[in-house]
C-alpha cells in the first residue's frame, strides 16, 4: 500500500499519476502536487515507486526483490 509522497523531493512531473493502474494518485490541477486520494484502492503494484525519477514515493510493505523498471 502506498504510504507517502515526499513533497520536498517531488518534481511534480505527474508520472506517478499516469502509471497508477488503480487511480490512487491524483495530481492537483493548480499546484501539480500529487496526492494520495484513494489509498484503500492501492494494489501495491509499485509502479509509482519504480517510475518516480527522484524516489519520492514509498510503498509499504518494504520487500526484498522489489521490481525494477526495464
Amino acid at each position: 500500500m502506498i504510504r507517502t509522497i515526499r513533497d520536498d523531493t517531488c518534481l511534480r512531473c505527474g508520472i506517478c499519476d499516469a502509471v497508477c493502474p488503480a487511480d490512487v494518485i491524483h495530481t492537483e490541477p493548480v499546484s501539480r502536487r500529487p496526492i494520495i486520494r484513494y489509498m484503500e484502492h492501492c494494489i501495491t503494484c509499485f509502479n509509482c515507486e519504480i517510475f518516480c525519477p527522484t524516489r519520492s514515493i514509498d510503498v509499504y510493505p518494504i520487500v526484498k526483490g522489489r521490481p525494477t523498471p526495464w
